[in-house]
């Protein structure tokens, strides 16, 4: 127990330096351009015509994906409510506007806010509690709180979040929820290589369908090139190198094509 306190102490301790350190060179950190999304007006997307994908988001973990594949062009509203806390020792709680006193992982985001980033390698962006943007790429939504990752071990508590997409219209059942649950995706510029992974429904091949089209849809936005003699699929060509089937997981491992 008294081990536990020094290592919160000690976090604390550490945060003040941090804030101190700060505010004395004058100036907070340069923002990064972010090619990935774009931040839209709060009302750009009309939430009451959607349906919400409802998440938890734990404060003592770092990059936890959402689930929520992103689409190019889509547009999101993500609402967050709850409290967490980086000191739960010393009564230093917020919601997910976080706080300016607190140490951060990304310097330009406010401390202990919710952020997040598209894809695995996207640059992080600050959510708060209520963000609008839209999405310039395919892409796994992540959140994490801005807490240094190597001290979230000490924190407590969790955010609801709700994600609204373009894609998640609430008078349509048939397209209210995503057909099938992406586990993971994943892309890289230079290769033009990626891959897909989805639970497997009832129905295998209905699954694969889907996928197979999601990756027409992806192929279509990154390289478009209509050759003679290519297979196309939504546009988009593009060759399946290897597909693996295991614990319920299906992968698709693919390569878009000039």
């Amino acid at each position: 127990m008294i081990r536990d306190f020094e290592h919160r102490l000690l976090h604390t301790c550490l945060l003040a330096v941090f804030v101190f350190t700060l505010s004395s060179c004058g100036g907070a950190p340069v923002k990064p351009v972010n090619n990935h999304i774009n931040i839209l007006a709060d009302n750009a997307l009309n939430i009451d015509s959607l349906s919400a994908r409802n998440i938890k988001v734990s404060s003592d973990k770092s990059w936890q994906s959402s689930g929520i594949l992103l689409d190019n062009g889509e547009h999101i509203t993500v609402k967050a409510t709850g409290k967490w806390s980086p000191a739960p020792l010393l009564f230093q709680w917020s919601g997910g506007e976080g706080s300016t006193l607190w140490a951060t992982e990304v310097p330009y985001i406010t401390g202990g806010a919710l952020m997040a980033k598209l894809g695995h390698d996207g640059p992080p962006f600050e959510i708060g509690i209520n963000k609008t943007f839209q999405a310039n790429d395919y892409g796994m939504l992540y959140f994490a709180m801005n807490d240094p990752f190597k001290w979230q071990f000490d924190n407590q508590g969790e955010l609801d979040v709700s994600v609204y997409t373009s894609n998640n219209r609430s008078s349509d059942t048939a397209t209210a929820k995503q057909p099938t649950e992406i586990v993971a995706y994943d892309y890289n510029e230079k290769s033009g290589k990626g891959s897909l992974s989805a639970k497997v429904t009832a129905d295998h091949f209905q699954t694969r369908n889907w996928m197979i089209k999601k990756i027409g849809e992806i192929a279509s936005s990154k390289r478009v090139a209509l050759h003679a003699g290519k297979e196309s699929l939504q546009g988009g060509n593009y060759k399946v190198l290897d597909e693996n089937s295991q614990d319920g997981i299906l992968t698709i491992k693919f390569e878009t094509l000039w």
